[in-house]
């Protein structure tokens, strides 16, 4: 296949049928389009191709994180973007093994 340019008409068509639910695999065959190249122009153009998962529900405030596995071996260390991330224990760092 060769490299694809939305047009204006194009690109109406598509939101037409990413309404209708066909995936970008099919939309981009009847275009003669790759799947890729039409995610990456419904990416550009959201107003019009809505996302199709639904957002990520977050958890109520009342709710109580699950009670983490404290191993003999591990630590819990915090990076410098704030991630909890669980390594194993270093003796030099950490000190001996409990």
């Amino acid at each position: 296949m060769t490299s694809f340019i939305w047009t204006e008409d194009n690109i109406s068509k598509a939101a037409q049928l990413w309404a209708d639910g066909i995936s970008a695999r099919e939309i981009g065959e009847r275009f003669g389009a790759r799947k890729n190249n039409v995610i990456t122009m419904a990416g550009k153009h959201r107003d019009r191709f809505p996302a199709r998962q639904a957002a990520r529900v977050s958890l109520p405030e009342d709710a109580t994180p699950e009670q983490r596995i404290q191993h003999a071996d591990r630590v819990i260390r915090v990076t410098f973007s704030g991630a909890e991330v669980t390594l194993p224990r270093v003796a030099f760092i950490d000190g001996a093994a409990i």
